[in-house]
């Protein structure tokens, strides 16, 4: 590989590079990740420097985050390989042939295209357009369908935050009613902050009515938020949010018949029903330890007293079928 080879090659695989680490802080995006927590956590693993702070749990505590980190991880460790070899053969070409004029020239146009292109791609305008095509891109690969409603936190405050809202299903309490008929802020307390239709910001009045399509951002409670416009809404139930009615098991691992999973509880088993752990039979009768506790996003201390509730993600350890036998009938007993 001769010098200006290498000089291409190098401004490439930067191109790359930076372009692999806009890819992946869309894709923490898309999984509720404020930007600002995104791009943090996304420089830190593809770059290999191992800086981590609190923040880092938002990733351990949540499977497809964790998985979205191994692959920045592996993708970060090849690209800085490719890297430094190309370093190394420019530094072995300039000892060995020495600079010509044509050569110092191709140099600086490739490397004038290069800044060119990170000047261009610093333009609000041009950055917002890329950061939308990598999002839309993003959901496809993530299997995000379009009867999903795609929610960002923007940002965060203690149990409160603003999400981004792209809306492909609304939900029955504003289908086809304006703000002021949905009574949207009194009965959730939720406050509509920006309506996007389009190209146009629609101004937000008491009759305002959101549409498929539209672009919201909302402020208020995270869970309330999640829980409002993840499932549909029905008069029939007195306007309360209808969960999947059953849990999903995810194995960590596995040791024999032994099991580590995680369990996101939609429907809470009877032996665990308004009971502390130490109350339950959970440990007593089926030796089952409940290892972590993730609340709202938040993991909790787990002890005697500690009563888990519906929506909790928890991380059990124990015999697996028993794993299985306690929160996969949990779906029986509440049909019947």
């Amino acid at each position: 590989m001769n010098l200006v080879t290498s000089i291409l090659a190098i401004s490439i695989a930067i191109v790359v590079y930076f372009a692999l680490i806009s890819f992946y802080i869309a894709l923490f995006r898309i999984t509720g990740l404020t930007k600002e927590k995104a791009r943090f956590q996304v420089i830190s693993m593809i770059t290999c420097v191992g800086f981590t702070t609190g923040e880092a749990e938002v990733i351990t505590l949540n499977k497809r985050r964790r998985k979205l980190a191994i692959f920045c991880m592996i993708s970060g460790n090849l690209f800085n390989v490719l890297i430094i070899s190309l370093i190394i053969n420019l530094i072995s070409n300039i000892s060995t042939e020495g600079l010509i004029d044509e050569q110092i020239m191709w140099i600086c146009i490739i490397i004038g295209t290069l800044l060119l292109l990170l000047i261009i791609s610093k333009i609000p305008f041009v950055s917002r357009r890329i950061e939308k095509l990598l999002e839309i891109f993003g959901r496809k690969l993530m299997g995000r369908r379009d009867n999903y409603n795609v929610m960002t936190i923007l940002d965060s405050y203690d149990k409160d935050a603003i999400v981004e809202i792209y809306i492909n299903k609304i939900p029955e309490i504003l289908e086809n009613k304006t703000l002021a008929e949905s009574n949207f802020k009194a009965q959730y307390g939720i406050n509509l902050l920006i309506l996007k239709r389009g190209n146009r910001t629609i101004e937000i009045t008491k009759d305002t009515v959101i549409q498929n399509k539209d672009i919201i951002a909302v402020f208020g409670n995270k869970q309330v938020i999640k829980d409002l416009f993840t499932y549909k809404i029905s008069e029939n139930y007195d306007n309360k949010i209808i969960k999947p009615k059953e849990n999903v098991i995810n194995l960590i691992d596995n040791y024999g018949s032994d099991a580590m999973a995680e369990v996101e509880i939609q429907i809470l088993p009877e032996i665990l029903k308004d009971k502390k752990l130490f109350e339950s039979t959970i440990k007593t009768e089926y030796n089952l330890n409940v290892l972590m506790v993730k609340r709202n996003d938040q993991a909790i201390k787990v002890t005697k007293d500690t009563i888990i509730e519906e929506n909790d993600e928890i991380v059990v350890f124990g015999n697996y079928n028993s794993i299985k036998k306690i929160f996969l009938e949990a779906k029986q007993e509440k049909q019947d």
